[in-house]
């Protein structure tokens, strides 16, 4: 066979293969039960208890006590496929628009747990100094998992995509009269593994017409139907990739919060305050092993003539290592809260998430034959806007209502892949707080996200054209549990003007 064939053989059999799935909206809010009870409206403003942290590290300075705070998201997605029409899509060959043998599968959603852990000490309060806070959160701040079963009609685009983030946050706040500032580290764990189908019979169709069309007539017949019997037809002798691997990589994160009205200061409105954050692109070099399962000999029993190189696909696609590059979004909020009429308050937030940093993914294998995989992922920015408010119905208990508009960073249905079936979300929460004493409470809070209807019209290297739509939903059933300890302490005087302690 000539050795430009070869290369050409490899360009057509070539399968996305990334480390990181063709991703959508796949950052998680997921990071408060209190914040899920209004949407996560007021987000980088509410300081409402130590998960805070996460939202605007300035705000854990507003915590007179210190606190830890465990908590737990049990996230329940539906994402069932309806297909349209999925095809070959392959001009100029005698498979174009052929159909993809294969079901809708079932539901290709997971349902997950996500912890929550923070803690936030106070060092000092002082009303000449001002007041220092340190804290530290543990979070899951991105991740996504779809799971299709293997004879499903995209299995060539996805069977099963996992990506997981493990986010360390160390974070010092200082506040002095109306105004507070805060910084963090953002020490992060990616971990991603992803599977997918690689149709063999549909890649051996160019090395074979080149074979049979050099046989003499006599043998030709049967030497195709010999090849034919043995799957060497579109669908017939599907092989199986995995990528795992995993990487460490550091950002930070800032935040102000402002006070512009306190306390009683107007006969309706009471406290009111105004936040703003920013947490920085975090780049990960995801590196792992590739394996590469049922790759076929291209052989036939009983065939008058066998192809002369068997181990053709072997040659290429066999075990070894690969990297892959993850540029994780940039993220700004803006928030307010407002408390009036003494027992209630409105929360805003507007969170702008910068995914064009995800154009595309380069994937490069250790062998230099394997050829490397450009995934084109096109994202734009994103908004997203929530509006919620709480009810301090007593002393002890407190109401939650929200709702929320997210944009999804995906450009068309012809970006749009399995493995994040992602689009325009509306979040409608509600929760509650209960505070039996004066050192622990509780958070309860439930959320239903509903889904636009997302539509694939996404054709991979190989020619297959997976067409459909996706019904989708998720269930967020949150809950927390806070102790506090100590109190709002001045530090040692200097002087005897530094005895008052400081109020807000």
């Amino acid at each position: 066979m000539p050795h430009s064939l070869v290369h050409c053989l490899i360009g057509v059999v070539a399968v996305g293969v990334p480390l990181v799935a063709e991703a959508g909206s796949f950052a998680l809010n997921e990071q408060s039960v209190s914040g899920l009870g209004v949407a996560y409206a007021g987000g980088a403003a509410q300081a409402e208890d130590a998960s805070t942290l996460f939202f605007n590290p300035a705000a854990i300075v507003w915590l007179d006590q210190g606190e830890l705070q465990l908590a737990g998201h049990v996230l329940i997605p539906s994402a069932t496929f309806t297909n349209e029409g999925s095809r070959y899509n392959l001009r100029g060959t005698p498979f174009n628009g052929s159909p993809i043998s294969g079901g809708n599968d079932g539901d290709g959603g997971v349902t997950h747990v996500l912890p929550n852990i923070y803690i936030t000490q106070p060092l000092f309060r002082n009303t000449s100094w001002g007041d220092l806070t340190v804290g530290l959160g543990v979070t899951v701040p991105f991740a996504l998992e779809t799971d299709y079963s293997p004879g499903w009609v995209g299995r060539y685009q996805a069977l099963r995509s996992k990506l997981t983030t493990f986010d360390i946050q160390p974070t010092v706040a200082f506040r002095r009269d109306w105004i507070s500032m805060g910084a963090g580290l953002d020490i992060q764990y990616a971990s991603a593994r992803l599977t997918q189908a690689i149709d063999f019979g549909l890649a051996a169709q160019p090395p074979l017409a080149q074979f049979f069309a050099a046989l003499p007539p006599f043998l030709r017949g049967p030497t195709q139907l010999a090849y034919l019997n043995a799957g060497f037809f579109p669908a017939g002798r599907d092989g199986v990739s995995e990528v795992h691997g995993d990487d460490w990589s550091v950002g930070f994160n800032i935040g102000a919060l402002v006070e512009y009205m306190k306390g009683d200061e107007q006969s309706f409105f009471q406290d009111g305050r105004f936040g703003v954050s920013f947490r920085s692109a975090i780049d990960h070099t995801i590196e792992g092993p590739a394996d590469f399962r049922r790759v076929p000999l291209i052989t036939a029993p009983g065939a008058p003539v066998q192809f002369p190189i068997p181990r053709l696909f072997r040659s290429i696609f066999f075990n070894q290592n690969a990297t892959a590059q993850l540029d994780l979004p940039s993220i700004l909020r803006v928030s307010a809260y407002q408390r009036f009429d003494c027992r209630f308050a409105v929360l805003g937030d507007i969170t702008w998430t910068e995914w064009s940093r995800l154009q595309e993914v380069p994937v490069v294998f250790t062998n230099l034959g394997t050829p490397s995989n450009v995934l084109p992922i096109k994202y734009e920015d994103t908004i997203r806007a929530a509006i919620g408010g709480e009810w301090y119905a007593t002393k002890d208990l407190t109401l939650r209502l929200g709702f929320a508009y997210d944009e999804t960073p995906i450009r068309s249905n012809e970006f749009r892949t399995p493995r994040i079936p992602d689009n325009n979300r509306f979040l409608l929460g509600t929760g509650l707080r209960w505070s039996p004493t004066h050192f622990m409470d509780f958070d309860f809070g439930y959320a239903h996200l509903f889904v636009e209807e997302p539509r694939v019209d996404v054709t991979d290297s190989q020619g297959h054209e997976l067409r459909g739509k996706f019904d989708e939903g998720v269930d967020i059933v949150s809950a927390a549990v806070t102790f506090r300890w100590g109190g709002s302490r001045e530090s040692t005087p200097v002087s005897s003007k530094d005895v008052l302690s400081y109020k807000k």
